[in-house]
């Protein structure tokens, strides 16, 4: 049985997940720093990571 041919990073359906975590990390870090509710944390890690996912693509590495 051969094995398919690996894929780089950038061709795998897991590309993006590196902008969910740190979107996840982010809000954590914000809600154990910061007074602000779980919604609002969640608002500014989700904020997080989209502006991630932009620089990475005006960069040209997606």
């Amino acid at each position: 049985m051969t094995q398919p041919p690996l894929r780089s990073f950038r061709e795998s359906p897991w590309r993006y997940s590196q902008f969910v975590i740190l979107g996840l990390i982010a809000a954590g870090l914000v809600k154990w720093l910061s007074p602000l509710t779980w919604l609002a944390a969640l608002g500014i890690g989700a904020v997080a990571g989209i502006g991630y996912l932009l620089l990475e693509k005006k960069r040209g590495a997606i």
